[in-house]
C-alpha cells in the first residue's frame, strides 16, 4: 500500500518550515501570498496546494535566483511542493493612503 502526501491548499505552515529550515524568514502573509524579510522575493500559493510560485523582486540581485530558485525547488519536492519561477514582481508604496502596489511580470523567456 502506498501512502500520498496530501498538501493542504494553501499550505502556509509547510511553507514557512521549508524557508526557515533555509535561513529565511517569513514576515507577512496576505490571502495567497507570502512574504519573506528583506522582499528579495515572495511564494504565491496556487490553485492546487502543491503548486506554488517564487516570484523575485525586480530590485533583487539577478545573478543570485537561478541558485536560490533551484534551493528552493529542491527542498521543495522534499515537502511534495512543485515551486516554480514564472516570473518577477515590483512592490511601490501608495504615499495616498499608505497602501503598497504590487504589479507582476511574467517572464516569457530565461534571462
Amino acid at each position: 500500500m502506498t501512502m500520498t502526501q496530501t498538501v493542504p491548499y494553501r499550505p502556509l505552515g509547510i511553507l514557512k518550515t521549508l524557508v526557515e529550515s533555509l535561513g529565511f524568514e517569513v514576515s507577512h502573509c496576505y490571502e495567497d501570498l507570502v512574504f519573506l524579510a528583506h522582499n528579495a522575493f515572495l511564494f504565491r500559493m496556487e490553485d492546487k496546494g502543491e503548486e506554488v510560485s517564487l516570484l523575485f523582486n525586480m530590485d533583487s540581485h539577478p545573478g543570485k535566483r537561478l541558485e536560490i530558485t533551484e534551493l528552493l525547488a529542491t527542498e521543495g519536492k522534499k515537502h511534495h511542493l512543485v515551486i516554480t519561477s514564472p516570473g518577477t514582481y515590483r512592490i511601490t508604496a501608495n504615499e495616498a493612503d499608505g497602501a503598497i502596489n504590487l504589479e507582476f511580470y511574467e517572464e516569457t523567456e530565461e534571462t
